[in-house]
């Protein structure tokens, strides 16, 4: 089925004044996106016109509220209670946590918290997508999906465990430890810099991903 070019440029459009909330000017952005000037403003001025962007300072390009029933609708897919699950989680293992779900053949950020009492923060930017075993979220979302032949050995690994950890994937640096949710095709996780404390996270994690069951 042929796409609607039109259609999947304003796409593109939204998602980069999203990105770059109150930053760009239809100049600046026409540059990032390498397309023409004119196919840009004639995006943006229908974009103002039903009311998803603005320029606040007649300038700068920035969404509207009007975005928020768009996000209420997929955020009825997310358990409730994940953001609060997800501050309680990042306070008592005082580190950054994170919620990623299945999306195809990705994984993507979905729900996010910082704890408070550290000055260096590592997280993931909600919408961060990667493939599905890759990286401690992605192999711990494949355990959520029945086994199959020839199974990847770090995800057998990570259903034997009960657990996936990986260091250095994503980000040089950076390690994490998640957990599949039960009945859910989600993960929840920890991450930080250069080591996590396996043997206290795990059980706080453990009962985090429970309490996002109901």
């Amino acid at each position: 089925m042929q796409s609607l070019q039109t259609l999947a440029r304003g796409f593109v459009v939204l998602e980069s004044i999203a990105k770059h909330q109150g930053q760009l000017t239809i100049a600046q952005l026409a540059q990032q996106l390498d397309m023409n000037r004119t196919v840009i403003y004639r995006l943006v001025h229908t974009l103002v016109e039903i009311g998803y962007v603005h320029l606040p300072d007649q300038q700068h390009l920035a969404l509207t509220a009007k975005i928020l029933p768009l996000y209420r609708g997929f955020e009825q897919s997310i358990p409730a209670q994940s953001q609060t699950v997800l501050e309680q989680l990042s306070e008592q293992s005082q580190a950054v946590t994170a919620l990623v779900m299945a999306e195809g053949n990705e994984c993507v950020v979905v729900k996010t918290a910082c704890h408070s009492s550290s000055f260096l923060q590592l997280s993931y930017r909600l919408g961060t997508r990667h493939p599905i075993g890759v990286a401690a979220a992605g192999i711990a979302v494949a355990c959520t999906y029945p086994a199959v032949e020839n199974e990847n050995a770090e995800i057998q690994l990570a259903r034997k465990q009960g657990y996936a950890f990986s260091q250095n994937v994503l980000q040089i640096g950076a390690v994490g430890l998640f957990v599949p949710v039960p009945n859910r095709h989600m993960a929840i996780g920890t991450m930080g810099f250069n080591e996590i404390e396996i043997d206290q996270h795990l059980p706080l994690l453990k009962q985090a991903a429970l309490n996002l069951m109901f």
